[in-house]
């Protein structure tokens, strides 16, 4: 069964409906389009990141199978790698598409998503296809970052030029996203 997983990121002011912000619903209705089932939530506690509770919230709710796609922005991004390291073993996706992501803490009380330490090996297994997404001027995630996770997982790393943290601090650009959309097309 097609179906898409959308993981915001950080809500740093406990109040904000991350799902309905930036990309993320223009994105959904657009992945629909495409006959995918798609699940935007709002992440749990979602103001202190971490892989542990994502899984156990999304294993009830969304079927992890071979055509399914997990697109993730910022700590949502970082949170894919938990969440396919925890996958059993007989269980794979088809693409994971990380945008804006990064791999340490950095005082931001994120460091639920890279605990207990990350099997690169077992989450490269987990996906047929990895993107990452980053901008040379993001002004959170460091470009190193996404360098080294797509030299762990053999992701496609695409840096865009001068789109900060692909969200709405950069104005309506980011209302939309149609790179996600050509990257599901890729072969």
């Amino acid at each position: 069964m097609k179906n898409a997983l959308i993981l915001h990121g950080t809500d740093f002011r406990k109040t904000l409906n991350q799902r309905n912000n930036n990309w993320f619903p223009w994105l959904k209705m657009h992945i629909e389009a495409l006959g995918y089932n798609v699940y935007l939530p709002e992440l749990p506690e979602a103001w202190h990141p971490d892989a542990e509770r994502y899984y156990k919230f999304l294993i009830e709710k969304f079927d992890f199978n071979k055509e399914s796609v997990i697109i993730g922005h910022s700590s949502g991004a970082a949170a894919i790698l938990g969440i396919l390291d925890r996958l059993p073993s007989n269980v794979r996706i088809s693409t994971a598409i990380m945008v804006a992501s990064f791999v340490k803490d950095r005082d931001w009380q994120c460091q639920g998503l890279f605990k207990p330490k990350l099997d690169w090996q077992n989450i490269k297994d987990k996906a047929g296809k990895f993107f990452i997404v980053h901008s040379d001027n993001d002004p959170y995630c460091p470009l190193d970052d996404a360098k080294f996770i797509a030299k762990k997982v053999g992701g496609k790393l695409v840096i865009k030029k001068g789109s900060g943290h692909f969200n709405l601090e950069k104005g309506n650009k980011y209302k939309k996203f149609p790179l996600i959309l050509e990257l599901l097309n890729e072969k």
